[in-house]
Order: C-alpha cells, then sequence, then structure tokens
C-alpha cells in the first residue's frame, strides 16, 4: 500500500518515462531501497513515541526498565500498596526473570523485595557495596531528582563475584500522602551515552556546590564516578590535569602534548557541553576502536575548568 501511494499506477501509465516495471534491476532497487529502510524503522519510531524517556536510551533493555520503572511510579500513585502483589507476580510485566521492581521509602526502610522478602522493613539507608558505594542514598537522590541511574558492584544469586549492577530508580507519592521511590536493577547493562552525561552532569554540580573539595570524590571507587572504564577526567583550558583516577602521576602535569586534549580543549571553547570521538583500542585489544568523550566546562574562582569522561558507544542496531 506504501509503495501504490508513493508511485500511483496512473501516474506511471501518464508519465512519458518508462515505467517502474521497465527499469533495470538496479533502477528499481535504488526506488525501493529507501522504501524498505523507511518500513524498518516506522516501529522503532512509533515504539518510542508513547514514552519520551525511553528515547533518550539505545539498547532496548534499558528502555525496557526505564519504562516498566516509570509505569510502576504511576500505578503506586494510583493505587498505592495495593499494587504490591502485581508487582510480585512472576512473567507479568513487572517481574521477568532477573528483571523485578524493589520500593523503598524516602528514608531507606524497604517496603517491597519480591526476591529477598527479609529486607521488607529493614532501614538500608546506609547498605554500602564492596567498594563502600552507598546505593540506596543514591537511588533515592536520584529519585528525587526526577529520576535517574546508579551503578554499584553487587553478587548475582549463586555467584561469589561481585559484578557491575545498574539500578534506575523514579519517586512516587502514594495515596495515603507516602513518598517512596520504586526501581529496578539490571546485571552487566551495556553502557549508554546517557550514563555518561549523568556522571560528568553530576560531577559538575557537585564541583559548583564544593569547589576544589569536590575532586577528591572523583578519585575514589566509593563514589557515583566511576562505571566499567568510564570515569571523570578534570584538566584546565591550558592543559593542566587535575583530576585523572586512571593515571594519577599525570596530574599536575600539562597534557596538551597530547593531541586528544588539545582537541577536547578546542572542541568545547565557547560552549557549555560537547562531545568529542576519537579511537583508542578497548580493553584487552590492541586494535583502536571509536571512543567518544562527554565534556562540560565550568569555571571554579575565575579559573576555568572541563570535566570528561569517556566511553566505547554502542554496536550497530543489530547487535542490542
Amino acid at each position: 500500500m506504501l509503495i501504490k501511494s508513493l508511485f500511483p499506477q496512473t501516474g506511471l501509465m501518464a508519465s512519458k518515462k518508462p515505467g517502474l516495471w521497465q527499469l533495470s534491476v538496479m533502477s528499481k532497487l535504488l526506488l525501493i531501497l529507501p522504501l524498505l529502510a523507511l518500513l524498518l524503522i516506522l516501529p522503532e519510531i512509533s515504539a518510542g513515541a508513547d514514552d519520551t524517556d525511553e528515547t533518550t536510551y539505545y539498547y532496548k533493555r534499558t528502555k525496557r526498565v526505564v519504562s516498566m520503572v516509570n509505569n510502576a511510579a504511576r500505578v503506586l500513585e494510583e493505587k498505592g500498596d495495593k499494587a504490591f502483589d502485581a508487582f510480585a507476580q512472576k512473567d507479568s510485566r513487572w517481574f521477568q526473570g532477573e528483571i523485578y521492581l524493589f520500593i523503598y521509602t524516602m528514608e531507606g526502610v524497604n517496603i517491597f523485595h519480591p526476591v529477598q522478602e527479609q529486607l521488607v522493613g529493614q532501614d538500608l539507608y546506609d547498605m554500602k557495596d564492596v567498594n563502600g558505594r552507598p546505593l540506596i542514598r543514591l537511588l533515592i537522590e536520584k529519585a528525587e531528582g526526577g529520576g535517574g541511574w546508579v551503578h554499584y558492584m553487587w553478587t548475582r544469586p549463586g555467584e561469589f563475584i561481585p559484578t557491575w549492577k545498574s539500578g534506575y530508580a523514579q519517586k512516587a507519592v502514594m495515596p495515603d500522602g507516602r513518598e517512596v521511590f520504586v526501581g529496578s536493577g539490571v546485571y552487566n547493562i551495556r553502557t549508554e551515552k546517557e550514563f555518561i552525561i549523568e556522571m560528568v552532569d553530576d560531577a559538575v554540580e557537585l564541583i559548583r556546590e564544593k569547589k576544589e573539595a569536590a575532586f577528591d570524590a572523583f578519585r575514589s571507587d566509593a563514589g557515583p564516578f566511576s562505571f566499567r572504564d568510564s570515569y571523570i577526567l578534570v584538566f584546565k583550558d591550558d592543559g593542566t590535569a587535575v583530576v585523572d583516577p586512571a593515571f594519577p602521576y599525570l596530574e599536575g602535569r600539562n597534557l596538551l602534548k597530547y593531541d586528544i586534549i588539545k582537541k577536547m580543549i578546542s572542541r568545547i571553547k565557547g560552549e557549555k557541553s560537547a562531545w568529542v570521538s576519537y579511537r583508542r583500542p578497548r580493553p584487552g585489544d590492541v586494535n583502536p576502536s571509536k571512543k567518544l568523550a562527554y565534556l562540560r566546562a565550568v569555571t571554579i574562582n575565575g579559573e576555568h575548568y572541563i570535566v570528561a569522561a569517556d566511553f566505547f558507544p554502542p554496536k550497530p542496531i543489530w547487535m542490542r
């Protein structure tokens, strides 16, 4: 129907130019392939149109978790704890395999957990991961700020070695007036562009609040400023390294001999934020791959700083 609407038979018959059936095979492909591409992306466009929060993410699993948590927050605001039974049903939209919901008060008391019922009623505000990262406290902060991600190290059920887990949290006010946050966590989630943006934006806010005293937080595994091989890098606009958790011996040195630093300084000049692409080998690989860095400019006591974090971008769309 789409092809007929774009190429009406009457128009072809009336034209003095050869009809579609008279064209060469290559000419037909050149006409039809763009239409097929449009048909393929239409479901992707319409799938994200219902929930604008999902459009900022690339991977389907990330979108699924964000959609589930945001929808659960709306249900909680309508039904309150009457929704808990539905949330606990396995193989439902709220509970599929390792992906399920958890709910806490804004003071850190767990009021719903379908897998670890022994946590219900416990004050877990100060609970930390193996690196000392206060995950519940950080999830509360993200929920209060309109929703967001917290990355931490956690042990998968049945395993002994902690691995990365990423939790998304959203705030809700239940009908009885209780303020809570609902969240869900995913093990070994793929790095999204939005994760890097959140990390850098949070770092800039901390710098504005605490000035140079914020820098130590970027060097610590107990803070929310590292995820896999991504971390916060801070340097001055003259190229002097200020914070570099991966190469601390570079701190205080001028890095202008590195082309990527010069490229970053040039790219962010006159801008509040910017993206820079370059090539570096992935961990364990010798061949260079594309890497993206997100930059923010911030001024402290007259000094101009660049705050950055980088990551290897997603695989092609068919590998999601």
